[in-house]
């Protein structure tokens, strides 16, 4: 593989990036609680005896080892999706980019900010920080430079490359590390370990963007399992959806699993993947170094971004039908990140509800009151029904319940009904709803994209990069929001 040339370094574009639920442009990556690689220390000689024997991690062969032109290296025209992978990821995924551009300024810029943070602590280049390369280049060793390879996402392939190519061959409920990826819950799961943040790497290498280093210029995480994989060049063969495309430009969903069930089962492995993290936030030693991820609790990612940074909005500025929707929580008290939170409960059962509630509330002050670890129980068990629960629901109700549970005023709340919309939409285009009648809704749900999106640059974020920064909505029109939101309500509605 080619390695990117100096030109394409020096854009200074975060690779990790994808489109949010509003096909907008993010870049993810993770951070850690130390500047350099971490070394494993060696147990004490006494306990050495009574250590359980573990297995080494599972080799991780590169995407080198997914080159053969009869596996996935053929030609991307005039070939399935899946044999052109390889092909398709090295020429024409961000993800093939994403070591590169830790050698670009504005990685530079930001691992010099932490430097001058902690000034007792050695600086340390992006391409080795502990900070970056947890997920901008998670491969062992000399892999480092491929980035976010194929073995990032499908597991490491040493125990199961040669098994997988095998006549019977099932990724579904295989024992040798293959991740199925096919299957929406684990593969938004999958996603959420870089781009909501996960737990470390086999190598110890934190999987973590902490609110020290969003303050030295390293955009915010957002995620959406069908916004992302409609971003994503496709080089896979879905066994849950088809090849065509809706209006949305999303893919259509077969009578195994429709668009509404992806995007609900998407939401429930993401916010499995957010409440894990907030846990483990929760647990961080008081001693853990400065400026690394969750060394002391509240970490402020985990919340409401615009609760701090933004000025209070007026309730006529969320629209006069949508003004009663707003909640009250206590001052000073932020909600947990909206991103991840925000319409939970409609794709959970009722009995959770309460519980979403109280862990909103207090997991700022007291999280260990918080039914986290209750809540990821419900997720679990949810998975196995919420696709048939919702597939019996007209387009109109779930797109009514979907806007009684989201404040307009809140950019994210807002971006999380789009992405919800736009399942309901394609799944009633999947339906053979005419094309006519889809058009109204396809088109207030470009309209409300367009007013979820920010420029480059603004006062007070005099910056630019070669993608949009979406992560500061200093522009942002509520009120214009919540009439949109209406409007692709409305639309929807008549598509029953």
């Amino acid at each position: 593989m080619t390695a990117p040339s100096e030109g394409r370094r020096s854009t200074g574009w975060m690779v990790a990036a994808a489109v949010l639920a509003v096909g907008l442009g993010w870049m993810a990556a993770a951070a850690s609680r130390s500047t350099a690689v971490p070394s494993a220390p060696a147990p004490p000689a006494e306990a050495a005896a009574a250590t359980r024997v573990v297995s080494p991690p599972q080799a991780a062969l590169g995407a080198g080892s997914c080159t053969s032109g009869g596996c996935h290296a053929a030609a991307v025209e005039g070939h399935a999706a899946w044999q052109s992978s390889y092909t398709v990821w090295a020429t024409r995924d961000p993800h093939a980019r994403a070591e590169a551009v830790l050698h670009g300024p504005l990685a530079a810029r930001i691992v010099a900010l932490l430097a001058a943070a902690d000034p007792t602590r050695p600086a340390v280049a992006a391409h080795e920080h502990a900070s970056c390369i947890g997920c901008h280049a998670p491969g062992p060793g000399r892999l480092a430079a491929e980035g976010v390879g194929c073995e990032a996402c499908h597991g490491r392939a040493g125990d199961w490359l040669v098994a997988h190519t095998l006549s019977g061959w099932k990724a579904a409920g295989n024992t040798l590390g293959m991740i199925d990826l096919a299957d929406p819950f684990t593969c938004a799961r999958q996603c959420a370990g870089c781009h909501v943040g996960g737990p470390a790497t086999p190598e110890g290498l934190s999987r973590e963007v902490s609110h020290d280093l969003i303050a030295a210029g390293h955009p915010r995480l957002a995620f959406d399992l069908r916004s992302f994989k409609r971003a994503e060049p496709p080089h896979w063969r879905d066994r849950f959806t088809t090849a065509a495309a809706t209006p949305t430009g999303s893919a259509t969903g077969n009578a195994s699993l429709d668009p509404v069930a992806e995007w609900a089962l998407g939401r429930l492995g993401a916010a499995h993947a957010f409440l894990e993290l907030v846990t483990r936030q929760t647990q961080a030693p008081a001693s853990a170094p400065a400026g690394g991820p969750a060394d002391a609790w509240p970490e402020f990612t985990a919340f409401d971004c615009y609760a701090c940074h933004r000025p209070p909005i007026a309730p006529a500025d969320r629209g006069q039908a949508t003004a009663a929707r707003s909640r009250t929580r206590p001052l000073g008290v932020p909600g947990l990140q909206p991103m991840q939170w925000a319409l939970l409960d409609l794709v959970l059962p009722g009995d959770a509800t309460a519980m979403l509630a109280a862990a909103d509330t207090r997991a700022w002050a007291d999280p260990a009151a918080a039914p986290l670890g209750e809540i990821i129980e419900r997720i679990e068990a949810a998975r196995a029904h919420v696709g048939p629960a919702l597939a019996a629901v007209s387009a109109g109700d779930i797109a009514g319940g979907i806007i009684a549970r989201v404040d307009p005023a809140i950019w994210d709340e807002a971006a999380a009904a789009h992405a919800a919309l736009t399942a309901v939409v394609d799944r009633a285009a999947a339906r053979g709803a005419a094309v006519a009648a889809v058009g109204p809704a396809v088109a207030a749900l470009e309209r409300l994209r367009t007013l979820l999106a920010f420029g480059t640059a603004s006062p007070g974020h005099p910056v630019r990069f070669d993608s949009p920064r979406f992560d500061g909505p200093d522009r942002y029109d509520a009120r214009a929001v919540a009439e949109e939101l209406e409007a692709v309500v409305a639309a929807v509605r008549r598509l029953d």
